[in-house]
């Protein structure tokens, strides 16, 4: 997790993301030794004030690659093929990645997982 990368997006449907951009990995290694990758979506448009808590800021440096203040939007997993990853361009640090870990955890509701099935399992019983 974290890699960035340039991602061509296209094509897209409605409301999808489009374009070729920047995006980091947030699948797992052992799932990236498959041909599909999870990414999400790095955008240098500010977001709606609205979003700010789902989003991550950053700035470009030399280990991330990037050329300008950008941000990842962490509510828009996509999954894709290896072969719209188009060139590698850096690496997250790990204060960014622990950021985007605990949106992602909250947008999934990863935490609440045990208690759903615990609820699920009472229903059966």
């Amino acid at each position: 997790m974290g890699s960035i990368w340039l991602v061509n997006f296209d094509p897209s449907i409605g409301t999808e993301i489009r374009k070729t951009r920047p995006a980091i990995i947030v699948s797992g290694t052992l799932f990236n030794q498959r041909r599909k990758v999870t990414v999400l979506p790095i955008t240098s448009s500010v977001p709606d004030s609205r979003l700010l808590p789902v989003v991550v800021p950053l700035e470009p440096d030399s280990s991330n690659g990037l050329n300008t203040d950008s941000f990842i939007v962490c509510i828009d997993p996509t999954t894709f093929d290896k072969r719209r990853l188009v060139k590698h361009l850096g690496l997250l640090n790990i204060d960014k990645v622990r950021q985007v870990q605990s949106i992602l955890r909250s947008y999934l509701e990863l935490d609440s997982v045990d208690n759903e099935l615990e609820d699920v399992e009472d229903l059966f019983n």
